[in-house]
């Protein structure tokens, strides 16, 4: 009974941490990044995601959610990839210039002006993750941030910051937001006018 007790008390603890987090989301930005991303859909341009670790996940994921769930539910088919998912360049890069490359180096050569990208990072300090936001910003794209804790550099790189505060470090909920986001900006697409009439 003991052991259930504190099992109990972490899971509630938790999910009062993560209630307050949910309750900080940047609404706004929020609306900027979705409007930025129909834009970049309606000019038939690439919307490219990124991170590492957890956030490498969330970058795969969201992928998978515009790529199938978008084509399920819509005629459109938009134009997405994740740069966490090509293993070989990704330890190509790493091996023979720099980690800090594995996301730029997938850009140069593909990305072009009116495309966006989403770079997550619950620090905001992931090199490879800022130079992305910064390549798109200088090549005519748009950067949007999922950022956590303070923010990091990445949330004063992005053209649009979408920033959860946790100054404590606990990455595991900076993260659950993350996906969570993520769910809202998918979810919302397929009940949007103006994206629902891409072809």
């Amino acid at each position: 009974m003991e052991k259930k007790t504190q099992i109990d008390s972490f899971i509630k603890a938790y999910q009062i941490k993560l209630n307050k987090l949910i309750d900080l989301i940047e609404v706004n930005e929020i609306n900027n990044a979705i409007s930025t991303i129909i834009k970049t859909f309606k000019n038939g341009n690439t919307l490219y995601i990124c991170g590492n670790g957890g956030s490498a996940a969330t970058a795969s994921h969201m992928q998978a959610d515009i790529s199938f769930f978008i084509r399920y539910f819509t005629k459109y088919r938009p134009k997405v990839r994740s740069l966490t998912d090509n293993v070989p360049i990704i330890t190509a890069v790493g091996n023979d210039t720099s980690f800090n490359d594995i996301f730029v180096e997938q850009l140069k050569g593909n990305f072009i002006a009116g495309d966006s990208i989403i770079c997550i990072s619950a620090s905001g300090n992931s090199e490879n993750v800022i130079k992305a936001a910064e390549y798109a910003n200088n090549n005519g794209g748009h950067s949007i941030a999922f950022v956590g804790f303070e923010g990091g550099k990445l949330k004063d790189v992005a053209s649009i910051a979408i920033f959860t505060p946790n100054p404590k470090g606990d990455y595991g909920p900076i993260e659950d937001v993350h996906m969570i986001i993520s769910h809202i900006l998918v979810n919302y697409l397929v009940t949007d006018e103006e994206f629902l009439s891409l072809k």
